[in-house]
């Protein structure tokens, strides 16, 4: 309970001082959405890899290792290898765009009409784009909130819905009073934190009789993890962090591009490490944890069989890991809903967002604590959101300038991947979510090919 009530005292404390910083300074919305674009290199990229390795990654991630093998490691390798195409192309657009959010890009790249004898219409590309993100990341959201309610169960001895209500109070207090500042800041001990956690585990496993991975072959592939598999992770994984809120939110919080460019590289770096380290992790359990254990809890089962000292590690590692993937979700989400669906006249400054933040933290929290069959329907808008809205930005971002798809060809775009995905969600086939990206990139493409328009000067 004392490392906890410490834990959330520090993480309040960064909530308020950014509060406090930004009614001094009186920044407003920079501050709250993108960290007043002050974000060094190093924080930038911190704070991408400690978004990105979560809950369900870390403990999802070991128990495909120790059910898989190597194989296990394209969960962030894909992750990785999608954070390169985005540092690789999209980056330094992304940056130099000046946007509060990536649905705000939406309107540069995929078109909007804008005009004096042309108002925005009800159903814009940036809004259909925003409509899919927030209920997609208020379901990632709640399930690390479920993460984050037992690990808390774990550390302090509350009772479950106890501690799922301590640990979902605590995200969004510190992310309401600070936004997005408070959380890149509180990005960087809790990173430091999880790498801690995750080497210390990692060298207790491999260093016990007999060597753990002494017989355990390197592969890519194999029956437990056919190409097939692969192929799903580098497409849908990968793709989701190609062009992801969460992470496009982070570059634009960048001081100059340059820091932008850097951090992402950064961020390569960084999962391809976490990868390493948690499939090590996973692969060092075999003969640690019974052999008839499920895969999601095998690390839970880890701690119990290791000595306090290293239990107490990995546990507030697997607790920052939660934190820092979770308060990302929270902010995501509040932002794009403030900054992107609502209609222009009802958007207000960090006021409203504050109050979408505590919102959406509820909405979340009850999705956690009861609505499971909820849970699993928003889910899909995952699903709708991989197949739908990454291959007709990504593409729109790459066209050149000048080139941009009609709007109707956008939300058509969209819409047509996004039927595709929840179809692939629906049936548990892939390959409908396969096309959905193919033919929304492609409507894409030939919408602009079919148009040529300049684009709408101050559009962002």
């Amino acid at each position: 309970m004392t490392f906890f009530l410490v834990y959330a005292a520090l993480l309040l404390g960064m909530g308020l001082l950014e509060a406090l910083r930004e009614s001094r300074a009186k920044s407003g919305r920079d501050a709250f959405f993108v960290n007043s674009r002050a974000s060094g290199p190093w924080q930038v990229g911190i704070s991408i890899i400690a978004s990105c390795v979560g809950g369900s990654a870390t403990l999802g991630m070991a128990g495909l290792a120790w059910q898989a093998g190597t194989p296990a490691f394209w969960w962030l390798g894909g992750g990785a290898c999608g954070l390169f195409v985005l540092t690789l192309f999209l980056a330094k657009k992304v940056r130099e765009s000046g946007a509060h959010t990536m649905p705000e890009m939406v309107d540069a790249f995929l078109g909007r009409e804008s005009t004096a004898s042309l108002p925005r219409p009800i159903l814009s590309p940036r809004r259909l784009v925003a409509a899919v993100i927030v209920p997609a990341w208020l379901a990632i959201l709640a399930a690390q909130f479920t993460a984050m309610g037992r690990l808390t169960s774990s550390l302090t001895g509350l009772a479950p819905e106890t501690a799922l209500i301590a640990g979902a109070g605590l995200i969004v207090l510190y992310a309401l009073l600070g936004g997005q500042a408070a959380v890149i800041r509180s990005d960087v001990p809790q990173f430091a934190m999880l790498l801690a956690g995750l080497a210390t585990a990692c060298a207790f496993l491999l260093f016990r009789e007999p060597p753990a991975l002494r017989t355990v072959p390197l592969e890519l592939v194999n029956e437990s993890f056919p190409p097939a598999r692969l192929g799903y992770f580098m497409a849908v994984i990968g793709g989701s962090y190609v062009v992801c809120p969460m992470l496009f939110g982070r570059i634009l919080s960048a001081r100059d591009t340059r820091s932008a460019v850097t951090g992402c590289r950064i961020g390569v770096a960084g999962l391809l490490l976490c990868a390493v380290l948690i499939t090590a992790i996973g692969l060092a359990c075999r003969g640690f944890v019974p052999p008839d254990c499920a895969p999601d809890a095998v690390l839970t089962s880890a701690l119990e069989r290791m000595p306090a000292w290293a239990s107490l590690v990995l546990l507030l590692a697997l607790l920052s890991a939660v934190l820092s993937s979770a308060d990302s979700c929270l902010i995501t989400a509040s932002t794009v809903l403030c900054n992107d669906l609502l209609p222009p006249r009802a958007r207000g400054g960090v006021g409203l967002c504050r109050a979408a933040t505590l919102l959406l933290g509820l909405a979340a929290c009850m999705l956690a604590a009861r609505g499971h069959g909820i849970l699993d329907l928003l889910l899909m808008a995952n699903d709708i959101y991989v197949s739908g809205v990454v291959a007709p930005v990504f593409c729109g971002m790459l066209l050149p300038a000048g080139r941009r798809p009609a709007p109707g060809i956008s939300v058509l775009a969209v819409a047509c991947g996004g039927v595709l995905g929840l179809s692939a969600a629906i049936t548990g086939n892939p390959v409908f979510g396969y096309w959905g990206m193919g033919i929304s990139g492609l409507l894409v493409l030939t919408g602009a090919l079919r148009r040529n328009s300049p684009l709408i000067a101050g559009e962002l």
